[in-house]
């Protein structure tokens, strides 16, 4: 008790209490939760003994849906055959309809911006030169530094996110001539 005793509250200059439990200041104790006077929302009883419902709760459903699955003898852990049986391998090629705003999904509202247009040929340019590189080197040709710096950053440039879009379909710009 000497800690509270020592304390003084800046709202009414009284000792052993603190400015949000301050007695004389009971308009500043408004519960929002219950409208009870004397408390705020954040100590309100009602809430905090709600709240504990609801966690007990919750640990209750739990549990008991991890003892059913232990009594009848389902195995919540994945056994070594599963991951080779495919079921859990998605079917490759098959695109799944993701739900946006307009409903389905449409690639024909998909369209770049005028400044990933122009970052998607400049990085498209890149690798055609990776790939010029790349063919000189096989036909026996050496390169200097610089140009094995370019082919090392291939595999960055390929996963780039403007090259991720245009391979996923979106709409290319036609950009303006520049004079």
């Amino acid at each position: 008790m000497a800690a509270t005793d020592s304390q003084i509250c800046s709202r009414c200059n009284g000792q052993g209490h603190r400015a949000a439990q301050c007695p004389k200041m009971s308009f500043y104790r408004t519960c929002e939760y219950c409208k009870v006077v004397g408390h705020s929302a954040k100590a309100c009883p009602k809430l905090q003994r709600r709240a504990l419902e609801k966690a007990t709760q919750q640990k209750v459903v739990k549990n008991q849906t991890s003892d059913a699955r232990s009594e009848s003898g389902t195995s919540t852990t994945a056994s070594g055959d599963s991951w080779t049986s495919g079921a859990w391998r998605k079917p490759r090629g098959v695109k799944s309809k993701a739900k946006g705003a307009s409903g389905e999904w449409q690639p024909e509202h998909w369209v770049l911006s005028t400044e990933e247009e122009r970052e998607a040929r400049k990085l498209e340019k890149k690798l055609r030169e990776i790939a010029a590189l790349e063919q000189s080197v096989d036909q026996g040709k050496s390169l200097d530094a610089l140009q094995l710096q370019k082919v090392g950053r291939k595999s960055e440039i390929e996963g780039h996110d403007i090259l991720r879009k245009v391979r996923l379909g979106y709409r290319r710009v036609t950009l303006p001539v520049a004079e």
